[in-house]
């Protein structure tokens, strides 16, 4: 499930073992500040991808769904040289979706959380 957005960044789609969605990323110079944190807008995505990996799977493939609302909590700076964004969706209703998820370190310290709303469509909006 992957996007050229995503191809870009270097993101690695996974299932973990409990069905939750996860992607792993191995942590590039571009990726981080020059004390070699990660930049906000890095883990903003990481997160978003994975929470919406969570959805994606959830819902037919016949249905679409888009980003509502995403809500990151940045709890201490995620460093490399891997980290990994880890989601799960909370609820599924007729029409929208609830997903939660964290980022975390190669340490496995939790470096920020995450709480997402999706629209579900039963087909493409556009037609």
């Amino acid at each position: 499930m992957s996007t050229p957005f995503a191809d870009w960044l270097g993101m690695r789609f996974e299932t973990a073992d409990d069905g939750a969605r996860e992607i792993v990323l191995d942590v590039q110079p571009h990726h981080t500040n020059r004390r070699g944190v990660l930049h906000g807008g890095v883990v903003s995505s990481l997160l978003d991808a994975a929470l919406g990996a969570a959805v994606v799977a959830a819902i037919k493939p016949e249905e679409w769904c888009g980003t509502v609302s995403l809500h990151v909590q940045f709890q201490r700076p995620a460093r490399g040289p891997r980290v990994a964004a880890r989601a799960r969706l909370d609820s599924r209703g007729e029409r929208v979706a609830f997903a939660t998820g964290e980022l975390v370190d190669a340490l496995g310290k939790v470096c920020a959380r995450a709480q997402g709303v999706w629209h579900v469509w039963p087909g493409h909006p556009d037609g």
